[in-house]
């Protein structure tokens, strides 16, 4: 029972989560992207919160940066960023030409 009622009462938060991933991600074909990123941060939470009751300031950072790396990785995959091609060196530049 006691299972039951933390799954049912950090139900706020799953529904918070949710609206803030649909929110960051409008795109409609990228369902698998979003539920991973959202299941990704929650792993990570409750692996930090397994190792030690009180959180320290290395485990904080520690979270946040699996966070972070979770939620780049996922966005990526749900084509979110749009990587820009790489602008040319000088010397990669082709010569301007007189005419």
């Amino acid at each position: 029972m006691n299972t039951f009622l933390a799954v049912f009462n950090a139900f706020p938060a799953i529904l918070g989560a949710v609206q803030a991933v649909e929110t960051a991600v409008p795109l409609p074909q990228a369902g698998q992207s979003k539920l991973n990123l959202i299941l990704g941060a929650a792993a990570a939470a409750w692996e930090i919160s397994q190792v030690q009751q009180q959180l320290s300031k290395n485990s904080t950072l520690n979270a946040i940066s699996a966070i972070a790396s979770l939620t780049v990785s996922g966005l990526n995959a749900a084509g979110v960023f749009q990587h820009a091609a790489p602008v040319p060196t000088a010397a990669q530049a082709a010569p301007v030409s007189s005419n």
